[in-house]
This record gives C-alpha cells, sequence and structure tokens, in this order.
C-alpha cells in the first residue's frame, strides 16, 4: 500500500439509468436559497425535483424560490438528518409512483436543500440503505456552501459545520462579495483542514457555473500535493476540529474482491460512525472494468462498475474522510488481513 502522489485525475459516474440527487448543504445563511434560486433559472439544471428542509413550524425557502410549479416541495418542522429521515424515504417513493401515474411533470434529477443545522451524511445513508429508493435513486453529489463572511458561526456550531464541508464533492465559498480577502483565505484553509479533496470554488452574489451541479462527478476531484495535505492534515493555525483528517490509499496490484469486502465490513464494524465519507474507484482481480466504491458511516452504496471507455486512474485509488482514525491503523487492518490470505 502506497501513499498517493501529486497525480490529478477525473473519472466520470458510471451510466446509470436512476434518477441523480443533489444534496446541497451549508450552515446557517450560506446561501443556500441564493444558489438555487440560480439553478432554476438555468436551463441545464430546470428540469429539477426541489425538496427543502426546514426546521420551524413555518417554511419560508420553498417561497423564495419563486417556482410556481409541482416541482417543489417542503419538508418542514424537522430536520433530515434526524427524524425526517423516513419522511425523506417515503416522499421519493412517493413521488416515484406518481411520475408513473403522470400525477407530477417529469423531471431529470432530484435537489434537496437541507437545513443549515442538518449532517448531510444521513441523507447519503438513507439513499444507500433503502432497497426501493436505491432501484430508482442515487446520490450524484453533495455540495457544500461556507460563507466567508461568518466564520464565527462556523465556530459557534464546529461538529455540523465541518461534517457539511467533510460529506461534499464540491465547497462554493459564498459572499465574498461583503468578506476580506483574509476572511476567504482562512474560510479556504478551514475547509482544506476538513477535506483536501474537494472541488472548490468562489462564488460572488451566488454567481457560479452552475453547470458543475450538473458536470461534477462523485470522484472528480484533484488530490493535494504535498504542501495541501501538510495544510489539511496538520495545520495549527485556523481554528477547526483537528480529530478530522483527509487522505487517500492507493494500491498497486488488482485487489481481491472478498478481501477488500472483509476489510471494509471489519471496518465499519468498528469504527463506522467515524468514516465521514469514504469514496474511491478500485480494481478488482479477473474484474474487466474499475469499480466505484462510495459510502458514509456504517452504510455503502452497491458498488458499480465504471462505464466502457470511462476514464480512472491506473491505480486503485481509495479516499477517507475520517474523524480520530489513523491512516496507519487503516493501512495496519488492510496489510493484516492481506498476510492472513496468503
Amino acid at each position: 500500500m502506497h501513499s498517493s502522489g501529486d497525480t490529478t485525475f477525473a473519472a466520470p459516474a458510471p451510466k446509470d439509468a436512476r434518477v441523480p440527487v443533489i444534496v446541497v448543504t451549508g450552515f446557517l445563511g450560506s446561501g443556500k436559497t441564493t444558489l438555487l434560486k440560480k439553478v432554476l433559472a438555468t436551463p441545464e439544471l430546470s428540469d429539477s425535483l426541489m425538496i427543502v428542509n426546514e426546521i420551524g413550524e413555518i417554511g419560508i425557502d420553498h417561497h423564495l424560490l419563486e417556482q410556481s410549479d409541482d416541482r417543489t416541495v417542503l419538508l418542514d418542522n424537522g430536520c433530515l438528518c434526524c427524524q425526517l429521515r423516513g419522511d425523506l424515504q417515503e416522499l421519493l417513493v412517493d413521488i416515484t409512483l406518481r411520475r408513473r401515474r403522470g400525477e407530477l411533470p417529469g423531471f431529470d434529477r432530484v435537489i434537496v436543500e437541507t437545513s443549515g443545522l442538518a449532517d448531510p451524511g444521513p441523507v447519503a445513508q438513507t439513499l444507500y440503505s433503502d432497497a426501493p429508493l436505491a432501484r430508482d435513486y442515487r446520490l450524484a453529489h453533495v455540495v457544500a456552501l461556507v460563507d466567508a463572511n461568518n466564520a464565527e458561526g462556523r465556530r459557534a456550531a464546529p461538529v455540523i459545520a465541518s461534517r457539511q464541508v467533510a460529506a461534499a464533492d464540491l465547497v462554493i465559498v459564498t459572499k465574498t462579495d461583503l468578506a476580506t480577502q483574509d476572511q476567504v483565505d482562512e474560510s479556504l484553509d478551514w475547509i482544506n483542514t476538513i477535506n483536501g479533496f474537494a472541488r472548490r470554488e468562489i462564488a460572488s452574489h451566488g454567481d457560479i457555473d452552475i453547470a458543475l451541479l450538473a458536470g461534477v462527478s462523485p470522484f472528480a476531484w484533484q488530490e493535494p500535493t504535498e504542501t495541501e495535505q501538510g495544510g489539511y492534515l496538520g495545520s495549527l493555525l485556523t481554528p477547526h476540529p483537528r480529530d478530522v483528517t483527509s487522505f487517500t490509499l492507493t494500491f498497486n496490484e488488482p485487489l481481491p474482491r472478498e478481501l477488500f469486502q472483509d476489510f471494509l465490513d471489519i471496518l465499519v464494524r468498528l469504527r463506522g460512525a467515524d468514516l465521514l465519507r469514504v469514496k474511491g474507484i478500485l480494481h478488482f482481480e479477473g474484474e474487466p472494468a474499475p469499480v466505484l466504491v462510495q459510502g458514509v458511516c456504517h452504510v455503502f452504496d452497491k458498488h458499480v462498475a465504471l462505464a466502457k471507455g470511462a476514464s480512472a486512474p491506473d491505480r486503485s485509488t481509495l479516499v477517507f474522510i475520517v474523524r480520530a482514525l489513523a491512516r496507519k491503523d487503516i493501512e495496519s487492518l488492510w496489510l493484516s488481513l492481506l498476510s492472513l490470505s496468503r
């Protein structure tokens, strides 16, 4: 097992007939509604069903989206990461049935806006673990918004704020028009402490390339340089939860599928709660196509072979974003299993 170098790669997700689900998360006031209003006005993403989650007796955000048809649904008075997970499951199943009966307008994707206090991890787990949902829906992206002008808010709720960024494939730094350059830099440094693998974009007044939401694959990040690794694994300059780290494991040879599954099962059983996000593209022995693997905590999506001709790294690559879990311990577990199998 070797650590990865400075290579850069982007492997598109396999072709999949299931409806993609994009989860948009971000701390309170980070600009989620502003972003989604622009999404609805963009041709590439206009055919989207919106699910808006708010905490409180009266929901407001779904009205602010100014969408007059039946493609916006409100889940209020609760949080998707706790008591409303069952509601989300029921809603998505109901939407599928209603669309098949012609009772809903057609849509190409589902966009879920979480509340500002939600951990997006359980939403991903719901999509991975519920068999009826997994037949019709797949998690496409988790997009996290970070307000450059509100570091105080992140420090007030560091666990939620860090989990939102840890789960993301794309992190958008917002409200930079209201922030100083030092605040923007501090936000970027903080993001790197949590998730050095996600793509980062800078937005002002919600002005970003919306096509990113349609085009970013679950594995389309750039691997960090050694300098960046030192930043997000060891920096003591920026306030951040120091027990959250990110690292990549690469394997030179194709992996035995059953052994890897044993490794994953043991890891999940022992430390599942601390696996904030695991994503990778693996080459298995005797299998012609590389396989996409991704999971959150105790729940992993079904392994999917990449489409023929899809770009993929030459070596198996597995990215971990974890809490209080050392890289060397994960490596030791794999090497121990590998030794026993010989």
